[in-house]
């Protein structure tokens, strides 16, 4: 637990319990300001924060006193600093009440099927100048939520060749012909223990913006419902949805060609308004490619 009040004060009794063991852990000599950096090193120091923590105990970084919107936010940006040694972060104030809970979200894209209604590869149709499934990645890379995985399935030494280079994971499905359900679960077993949510990202959706991600993970990180899902012009469900990680035992256990969606019945789902349409687009047919490459002029 840290309290956020003591940013910006010198350090010294008033500002901090035990200054000089404060000042050792985390470099900053006595009655200088404390600073958020400070604050990241005593909590990540293996004699500080980290201390005594039993392998395999699930460890919560508290940031505590964010009873300002610029406290929030100065804890959410510390919070990118602290996940790679907690599993989870709450920001917020005892105080209120009100936290949210910043946990690494995973995103992964299902790049496994054998597009067998279009004739080709639909991750290896090129938009922009790039394949679909290099862009996609791109664009999840970029919104820096947590980890990227790429299911890959048919055609998967061509789709891991249009991915080289980029900071990702592939996790191989060989049993890709059994359906989507069997991609969404070689996706979720090559997730960390740390990951708190993930999202899919389809392959025959290039145009899906960094913003939809980012959006949907700070929705959740407020009310952490179990699935998040946009919504489109006040009634269309579209994709990306996320799931939290309640959800993944089940979605572990589907079967056959079925994804997340099935899952709508037995957990509460909560949608995020979106006034953009073209997340309920997709590439089903070369007459939509062509469609997707005329909106790009």
């Amino acid at each position: 637990v840290s309290g956020l009040h003591a940013i910006g004060r010198p350090l010294d009794e008033s500002s901090a319990h035990r200054p000089e063991m404060y000042s050792q852990l985390s470099g900053l000599g006595l009655n200088q300001t404390i600073t958020s950096d400070s604050v990241a090193r005593e909590l990540t120091h293996p004699s500080g924060g980290l201390k005594n923590i039993p392998a395999a105990a699930r460890r919560i970084a508290l940031l505590n006193q964010a009873d300002s919107a610029e406290l929030l936010a100065l804890g959410g940006s510390m919070a990118q600093w602290l996940l790679p040694h907690f599993d989870s972060v709450l920001v917020g104030s005892l105080h209120t009440e009100k936290f949210q809970t910043i946990e690494s979200t995973a995103v992964i894209i299902l790049a496994g099927g054998e597009s067998k209604r279009f004739g080709q590869p639909k991750q290896l149709l090129e938009w922009r100048g790039k394949p679909f499934v290099r862009l996609i990645a791109e664009t999840a890379l970029q919104a820096a939520v947590g980890p990227v995985v790429v299911v890959t399935g048919s055609g998967a030494i061509e789709v891991e060749s249009a991915l080289v280079g980029l900071p990702l994971e592939i996790a191989h499905n060989p049993n890709y012909q059994g359906g989507q359900s069997t991609s969404l679960v070689a996706g979720l077993q090559s997730l960390p223990q740390k990951v708190g949510a993930c999202i899919f990202l389809l392959a025959d959706q290039p145009q899906i913006p960094t913003e939809i991600i980012r959006a949907l993970v700070a929705t959740h990180a407020r009310e952490l419902p179990p699935i998040l899902a946009p919504l489109v012009q006040e009634e269309h469900r579209a994709n990306p949805v996320l799931f939290d990680r309640v959800t993944f035992a089940d979605l572990e256990q589907l079967r056959g060609d079925v994804g997340g969606r099935a899952l709508f019945s037995k957990y509460r789902v909560e949608f995020l308004p979106w006034h953009d349409d073209k997340l309920l687009f997709d590439v089903d047919n070369p007459e939509d490619y062509q469609r997707l490459l005329d909106d790009q002029r």
